[in-house]
């Protein structure tokens, strides 16, 4: 008895069973099972998922094959986080990100009704502003085929439109034909080259006139319409307006879900 108790103060015993003790209940945790649940929300995006794909919905055999995939790679994934084989990953870190971007955005957003857009229309109303637009016929004098004699044979051409003949039989063609808008400014100068739309600016509407220079050549000139820029209304930009607030919405949830997350850390900076 004396050497008994002599022993059980020894440390070296204590350790050894304290490491037995863990041992075994490693051994235990470790042989307990792990469950993979296959839920029907599940089967319903693998089958969602095989007909995108396939265009077809997927047989009961391969319906079955889809969850086994699915199963198998979620075992393994469990066992590389279980490895941290996540850790020091950044492909891993990335996917892990958007992951926790989308978790944050996955909550449902009220489809906003007529007067919210019009609110956030005025209050961003720059962002759509309407620019103004003009619509033009033209008739085309071509430097390729006249040359120096481009503008005097546009002059000759303005005779005989005021003198009665009908414009649509003179000219050249032009690659974006006779009747051009309404269109920007910017829009203009694309198709005709830079200034042309300025040139525009100082031409009475409603009778032909030039002749205008362009990068191409000459052109006689009737202005039929201009639309004043202004703030645009909703109908126009309607579904861009929504899909703006949309987005602001969901980056007010990021910035929530963020804030949120900061509270249960604490970031400590080390020497």
């Amino acid at each position: 008895m004396p050497s008994l108790r002599r022993l059980a103060r020894e440390p070296v015993l204590h350790f050894l069973v304290v490491g037995a003790i863990a041992f075994a209940l490693f051994g235990l945790r470790d042989s307990a099972p792990r469950v993979i649940e296959v839920d029907p929300g599940l089967r319903s995006a693998l089958r969602r998922d095989f007909e995108r794909r396939n265009g077809t919905a997927p047989t009961a055999e391969q319906e079955d094959a889809l969850v086994r995939r699915w199963a198998d790679e979620e075992i393994q994934v469990r066992e590389a986080l279980a490895l941290g084989l996540d850790r020091g990953d950044v492909i891993v870190r990335r996917r892990l990100l958007q992951k926790m971007e989308f978790l944050a955005e996955e909550g449902p957003i009220a489809e906003p009704d007529d007067a919210t857009l019009q609110a956030w229309l005025d209050a961003h109303a720059e962002r759509w502003r309407a620019e103004p637009r003009v619509r033009f016929e033209h008739v085309f004098v071509g430097r390729d085929r006249h040359g120096d004699a481009a503008e005097a044979d546009a002059r000759a051409l303005l005779a005989r439109i005021e003198a009665g003949e009908d414009p649509a039989g003179l000219g050249d063609p032009f690659l974006r034909g006779r009747r051009i808008g309404p269109a920007t400014r910017e829009e203009i100068d694309a198709q005709l080259g830079p200034g042309f739309a300025e040139r525009l600016s100082g031409i009475p509407d409603g009778r032909w006139s030039g002749p205008v220079p362009s990068s191409f050549g000459q052109h006689l000139v009737r202005v039929d319409e201009r639309a004043a820029g202004g703030p645009a209304a909703l109908a126009e930009v309607r579904a861009a307006v929504r899909h703006d607030w949309l987005e602001a919405r969901r980056e007010e949830a990021r910035r929530a879900r963020m804030d949120e997350l900061r509270r249960r850390w604490e970031v400590r900076e080390t020497p």
